[in-house]
């Protein structure tokens, strides 16, 4: 699964907003986009918290690299 979005997300330890993510990947359904990737088994988290973009406390997505733990940190 080659995807912009999931290879961002990969890149990054860092929570995004809808909004941010939607404004970096405009032609497509970022939620859409997401929902695959779960479907997929891609370890993506969504919940609350401060987007690294615009730094919004609000529902955040990120790409967890291994500890589920780490699905509560926020991006300081």
């Amino acid at each position: 699964m080659s995807d912009e979005l999931r290879l961002f997300l990969e890149t990054r330890d860092r929570p995004y907003c809808f909004r941010c993510l939607r404004q970096a990947f405009p032609p497509e359904s970022v939620r859409d986009r997401i929902e695959r990737m779960l479907r997929a088994g891609a370890p993506i988290l969504i919940g609350e918290g401060r987007c690294a973009i615009c730094r919004q406390a609000t529902i955040v997505v990120a790409y967890i690299p291994g500890d589920p733990d780490l699905a509560r940190r926020d991006a300081d």
